[in-house]
């Protein structure tokens, strides 16, 4: 039996994170344009953030059963490693990056599978070239635009709803999940800080989702903020005076946007199946300064407050313009015209 395809981009929109992943982009398409896909239990704050708006929603079992499909199907990875789900939701396939780190996740086999791929930059594109069939745009990080575009926030009100003394430097930790996060190796030693430095923690989605026993130990200590409900992440590097970051995707939003940032070493990562050497996040140790688990609460202290770390930004702008399509504040526009006309570039 055939099935009804129905002209138009459909985004398939599994966690709050892609919400704000796409919105930049979904708010300069013409509505009609495109549709929103939704897991069939979606994630109620995800459900909340696109209240908002008047976007039309389907669930992926309607579909299925109505034997309907769209066009074009936007995701941001191959969703559940599900290839047949994913063709039998779309006819042509594209994806639009959102994360650098764990490039053998990120960059592996699986990106044949898609017919084009709007990426960050040269990196990945030069990373992907194994994808003879796959056609690529590099248009930047959408969802960081309005950092470049001027944002009117109040930062004192901000730290005030952040529970934080204004009079004290912001530290922003942002712990990946699974095998690399530096919850378990960190959060005693950065929670002994917190009379000297403002802690605001940001756990990865998947660890609110899927990993409880690190999200209680986050609570048992006494950080400024656990930030449990979703985020414009912008928000966060607005207070931040300094950012704590391990692998995957962690640093990344952090250097697009010119913060300091310190990562925090893990044994092995080296070696780790998401990484290994040349990954982007283990690249990325050659550019900024890093604190050893085996290192004490002193040596982040030196670290911070050393008086000559924070002066080579021409080579953390190096490594920003090896990573990053020069169109800041301008990414979404980038991604808007090629999804406009996505003909043309299939």
């Amino acid at each position: 039996m055939s099935r009804l395809v129905i002209p138009k981009l459909a985004f398939l929109m599994h966690i709050p994170e892609m919400y704000y992943h796409y919105a930049p982009v979904l708010h300069r398409l013409p509505p009609e344009s495109f549709d929103i896909i939704l897991p069939d239990e979606p994630d109620p704050a995800l459900v909340q953030l696109l209240d908002r708006h008047d976007y039309p929603l389907a669930l992926i079992s309607e579909l299925l059963s109505a034997r309907t499909m769209y066009k074009y199907l936007i995701t941001d990875h191959l969703f559940l490693q599900d290839y047949h789900l994913l063709q039998n939701l779309g006819v042509h396939q594209i994806r639009m990056l959102s994360e650098l780190g764990f490039d053998r996740l990120q960059l592996g086999n699986d990106n044949r599978f898609y017919d084009l791929i709007l990426n960050f930059g040269r990196y990945q594109t030069q990373k992907l070239g194994f994808c003879r069939d796959t056609r690529f745009r590099s248009v930047g990080w959408p969802r960081m635009d309005r950092w470049f575009e001027g944002m009117d926030i109040n930062v004192p009100e901000l730290l005030n709803q952040f529970n934080c003394d204004r009079y004290r430097p912001v530290l922003l930790w942002t712990p990946t999940w699974g095998d690399l996060s530096s919850i378990e190796a960190y959060a005693e030693m950065l929670a002994s800080l917190t009379d000297r430095y403002n802690l605001i923690v940001k756990p990865h989605d998947y660890t609110l989702l899927e990993e409880p026993e690190r999200m209680h130990l986050l609570r048992q200590q006494h950080f400024q903020q656990v930030i449990t409900e979703p985020v414009d992440e912008l928000l966060l590097y607005a207070v931040a005076d300094y950012v704590l970051a391990d692998y995957g995707n962690s640093p990344f939003g952090a250097l697009y946007t010119e913060q300091r940032i310190i990562l925090l070493d893990l044994p092995d990562a080296f070696s780790h199946p998401l990484t290994g050497f040349g990954s982007s996040d283990i690249i990325l140790r050659n550019y900024f300064p890093s604190i050893d688990s085996s290192d004490n609460a002193d040596a982040l202290v030196r670290l911070i407050e050393g008086p000559d770390l924070w002066k080579q930004t021409v080579r953390y702008h190096r490594m920003r313009d090896r990573l990053f399509a020069p169109v800041y504040g301008r990414a979404a526009e980038e991604a808007a015209t090629v999804l406009g006309a996505v003909d043309q570039f299939l």
